[in-house]
Order: structure tokens, then C-alpha cells, then sequence
């Protein structure tokens, strides 16, 4: 067995190359599964036959740069499942990994909202961002007793840029939602930031209506 990585837009395909040996004869109904073991996460991945010696999977998300194994398996009529091969796979960090470490170590630090401020991303490139980074947050471990605005929920608040406002201001529906679902993140939707515009008032100043109406409902 072999795996290729492909990039596409928006995703990345694993092509997996069986030996002959590998290879099995007049059985149409035995499913292959692709089985990453990491240091902290495992993932299970079905494949697309693409011809006798061909697979193909979507590879999924992982939470840190490194070395995992990669087993294939085949499930036969009746439950039975049998590893076929095993290889190498490195997952490489990307900038959507990068950006969300960055986001979730700013969080509550008045540095970290002003760079967030300056960080300028081109409108034809946020729809790619917000599920990029969307999956890259979703995938990374958060620190003990992290929240969206990055203190201890038990004090009151001031004015502040939160990532709440970040998503608002670059129409990232898709990280809002994550963010809203996190500890601290519906004190966040009433927070103002330093010029008084909670995040729903910033994604309604940008013209981000579908984010507008998830940040009032």
C-alpha cells in the first residue's frame, strides 16, 4: 500500500495504490476503511474504489504536525473486519492550524486584539477561511478553563475586541458558530467592543447579514 496526498480546493484526497497481493478478486462487496492512529487523536476514513488497484479517501482533519500509522482494512459480508496493510503518513501543519493556535492564545489579550484588528484577509478568500479554520478549531486541543474571551467567567467584563468581533468583522459564520458554542461565548455576543458595537452590530456595519441574523438569534 502506498498513499499520495492531493490537494484540492477546499479538501485533500488520499490515493491509496494496492500491490496485486493486496488486491481483492471478484468480491464487490468488501468495503476498504483507512485507520490513522496519532499520538492523541484516531480517525476512520471510508474509501471510493476508483479501479482494482485504486482507492481513494477524504484525509481528515488532525491536531498537530506529525508521523502517523496508517492501517487499511477490509469489511466482508457478515461483520468480519481484517487488516490488510499498514503504512507512514505525515500530516504537515497548515495556516489555518497556525491561525487557530493564534486565535485561542489571543483570546482576552488586549496585543492579541490589536494584531487581530491589522490582520487584513481579502474578501474572495474568507469563504475558504471560515471552513478552514472552522475545522482547524474544531480539531485543537483548548487549554483548561480556556473561554472565548480568554478570563475567568466569574469577573465582569470590559469593552474588548473578542474573537467573536474577529468573525464578525470577516463574515466567518462557520467560526462564529464554534466560537458560540465554546465557554464564554454567549457573554461574548453582548460584549462591546471599544467603539460600542457588540459583534451582531460589526457583522451588520460589514454588510455579513446571514452572520448578522446567528449572532441575534
Amino acid at each position: 500500500m502506498k498513499c499520495v496526498s492531493l490537494n484540492g480546493p477546499g479538501e485533500c484526497l488520499l490515493t491509496v495504490q494496492l500491490c496485486e497481493e493486496e488486491c481483492v478478486e471478484d468480491e464487490e462487496d468488501v468495503e476498504f476503511y483507512l485507520l490513522f492512529a496519532g499520538s492523541t487523536q484516531r480517525h476512520v476514513s471510508s474509501t471510493l474504489k476508483v479501479s482494482h488497484v485504486t482507492l481513494q479517501a477524504v484525509c481528515p482533519a488532525h491536531d498537530r504536525s506529525e508521523t502517523v500509522r496508517v492501517m487499511l482494512c477490509q469489511a466482508r459480508p457478515g461483520g468480519s473486519v481484517e487488516p490488510v496493510a499498514e503504512e507512514c503518513f505525515q500530516f504537515v501543519q497548515d495556516l489555518a492550524l497556525d491561525m487557530a493556535q493564534f486565535l485561542v492564545n489571543a483570546a482576552g489579550k488586549t496585543e492579541g486584539a490589536l494584531l487581530l484588528d491589522e490582520c487584513q484577509i481579502p474578501l474572495k478568500e474568507c469563504e475558504r477561511l471560515d471552513d478552514t479554520l472552522a475545522l482547524a478549531l474544531r480539531h485543537l486541543p483548548l487549554p483548561a478553563g480556556w473561554s472565548v474571551l480568554g478570563i475567568d467567567l466569574g469577573t465582569e467584563p470590559g469593552p474588548q475586541d473578542t474573537l467573536l468581533h474577529f468573525a464578525a468583522k470577516r463574515g466567518l459564520r462557520k467560526v462564529a458558530l464554534f466560537l458560540l458554542q465554546q465557554p464564554g461565548g454567549k457573554e461574548a455576543l453582548q460584549l462591546p467592543n471599544k467603539q460600542g458595537r457588540t459583534p451582531a452590530r460589526v457583522a451588520q456595519k460589514r454588510g455579513h447579514t446571514q452572520l448578522q441574523k446567528l449572532l441575534t438569534e
